[in-house]
C-alpha cells in the first residue's frame, strides 16, 4: 500500500532531475505512452538507450548523454628525428590504422621544418604542433593538416635564451612551457590567438642540485599543477619539483621538491590524477607517488628497479599499467608494471622487460589502451606492440618501421 505512491514520487523526482541534464521536453501522447513521464516504461527506455550510446533519438528529440565520454580515434603518429645536424634532422608523420595498430608514412614525410627537434606537443584540436629544437635553441610552430597529416611552418622559430628539451602545454591552451637542457630553469611562453608564441620573462628557476638541468614536464589533466623532472650531476640526487599555475598570468609557484634518485629525466602522471611516477636515468629505478588532487602535493611510495638508463615513463590511458623505456646504448627494453589502484605501487608485469629496438627514448599509447609504440634512437626505427589485459606487450605485425636519423620522441594525435 505504501510502495506505489513512493514509486510514483521517485519517478517524478528522477524526471525532474533529468530535465536539465538532457535539455529536452516530452509531452504525453495517447498513441505513444512511452513518451509519458508518468509511465514506468519512459525512464526504462531512456536509460537503456543512453546506456549504450552517447546520443539517441527519443520522443522526437536528439538526446545527448552526459555520462558517455567519447573516446578520440587515433589518426597520426609524430616522430622527431633529432639527426646528427640540421641537414639530417626531420619530423616523420605516420597514419595509424586504429583497428590493427599498423602505421604508414604520410605523403611528404619526413618534413625538414625544424632544427634538430627533440619533442613535440600538439594542441587540443590536433592542428598545431610545437617543437623544441636543440640546433638553434628555438621552438617551432607548425601546422598539422588533420586530413593528410602534412606539416607546414606556421610561424618563424622563437629563439630562447637556453636550449629547450621538453615541452608542456597547459590544458587550457594559453601557455607553453619548455624545460632547459642547459640551465636549471623553465621557459614560459604565452600562446596568441593565431597560435604564435611570446616569451614571458623571466624564466622560472628550478631547484636542481649542482650541475643539473630540467627533464620532462607534465601537467595534470586540469592544468592546476606542473610536474618537473630534475636532473643532476653524477653522484647528486635529484627528483621531482611541483609548481602551481596561475591561469591568469602563466606564472609558476613552487610547491615542493621530492628527492628520488640520480637524474630524474622523465615522469608520468596517471590520467585519473591519482599517481605520479618518476624514472631515474642513472639510479635505474622508478619512484611511485600518491598525488593529492587538490593541493598537488606528493607522498612517496617504495621504488622499483627499471632497466638500463630509463629515459621515458608513461601511464596507459586506463590507469592500469606503467611503461618505462630503458634507453641504454646497445640494448633496448621496455619495463612494464601493474599499478596497485589503492596506493599506486608497482608490480612487474609477467615477462617484463620486453625487447624493443635499440635505445628506446619515447613512448606513446592510443586512447583506448590497445597499442603502445616506442621510438628507438639507436635503431632508427619504431616498434609497435599490442597491450594485453594483463599488461603484456606483444609485437605487432609489420614492425619495426623505419624512421629518420636518431628518432627521439613519439606522439600520437587523435581526433
Amino acid at each position: 500500500m505504501i510502495r506505489k505512491p513512493f514509486d510514483k514520487h521517485w519517478r517524478n523526482f528522477l524526471f525532474i532531475c533529468l530535465i536539465p541534464i538532457f535539455v529536452f521536453q516530452c509531452r504525453p501522447n495517447g498513441l505513444k505512452n512511452h513518451c509519458d513521464p508518468n509511465q514506468s516504461s519512459y525512464l526504462q527506455n531512456l536509460t537503456l538507450l543512453l546506456g549504450v550510446s552517447e546520443s539517441a533519438y527519443y520522443c522526437g528529440n536528439l538526446i545527448q548523454s552526459p555520462f558517455f565520454n567519447k573516446i578520440k580515434i587515433p589518426r597520426f603518429i609524430i616522430v622527431t628525428n633529432v639527426g646528427l645536424d640540421a641537414a639530417t634532422s626531420s619530423i616523420s608523420v605516420f597514419r595509424i590504422n586504429p583497428n590493427t595498430g599498423e602505421i604508414s608514412q604520410v605523403s611528404g614525410s619526413p618534413f625538414q621544418l625544424s632544427n634538430r627537434p627533440r619533442f613535440t606537443v600538439t594542441n587540443s584540436t590536433g592542428t598545431v604542433v610545437y617543437v623544441p629544437n636543440i640546433g638553434n635553441k628555438s621552438v617551432s610552430v607548425l601546422n598539422l593538416n588533420p586530413e593528410t597529416g602534412s606539416l607546414s611552418l606556421k610561424h618563424p622559430d622563437l629563439v630562447l635564451s637556453s636550449t629547450p628539451y621538453s615541452l608542456a602545454l597547459d590544458p587550457n591552451g594559453k601557455y607553453l612551457y619548455a624545460s632547459s637542457e642547459q640551465n636549471p630553469e623553465i621557459h614560459r611562453m604565452a600562446i596568441g590567438s593565431n597560435d604564435n608564441l611570446t616569451i614571458l620573462s623571466p624564466a622560472m628557476p628550478t631547484s636542481n642540485p649542482s650541475g643539473g638541468s630540467v627533464g620532462r614536464l607534465s601537467f595534470d589533466s586540469k592544468g592546476n599543477h606542473l610536474y618537473v623532472g630534475l636532473t643532476s650531476a653524477p653522484g647528486n640526487n635529484a627528483g621531482i619539483q611541483v609548481f602551481s599555475l596561475d591561469p591568469s598570468t602563466g606564472n609558476l609557484s613552487s610547491i615542493n621538491v621530492y628527492i628520488t634518485g640520480i637524474n630524474n629525466l622523465s615522469l608520468g602522471i596517471s590520467p585519473n590524477g591519482k599517481f605520479v611516477y618518476g624514472s631515474n636515468y642513472s639510479s635505474e629505478n622508478v619512484f611511485p607517488f600518491v598525488r593529492d588532487i587538490n593541493s598537488g602535493t606528493l607522498s612517496i611510495q617504495t621504488s622499483i628497479s627499471a632497466g638500463v638508463a630509463p629515459g621515458y615513463t608513461i601511464v596507459d590511458p586506463l590507469n592500469r599499467f606503467v611503461y618505462v623505456a630503458n634507453s641504454g646504448t646497445g640494448q633496448g627494453t621496455i619495463s612494464a608494471y601493474l599499478i596497485e589502484p589503492s596506493n599506486g605501487t608497482l608490480t612487474p608485469v609477467n615477462g617484463s622487460p620486453f625487447s624493443t629496438g635499440f635505445s628506446p627514448i619515447g613512448l606513446c599509447t592510443d586512447p583506448r589502451g590497445k597499442f603502445l609504440y616506442s621510438s628507438n634512437t639507436e635503431g632508427g626505427n619504431i616498434s609497435g606492440f599490442s597491450i594485453g589485459e594483463n599488461g603484456v606487450l606483444t609485437p605487432l605485425s609489420g614492425f619495426p618501421v623505419t624512421a629518420g636519423t636518431n628518432p627521439f620522441s613519439i606522439e600520437m594525435v587523435s581526433y
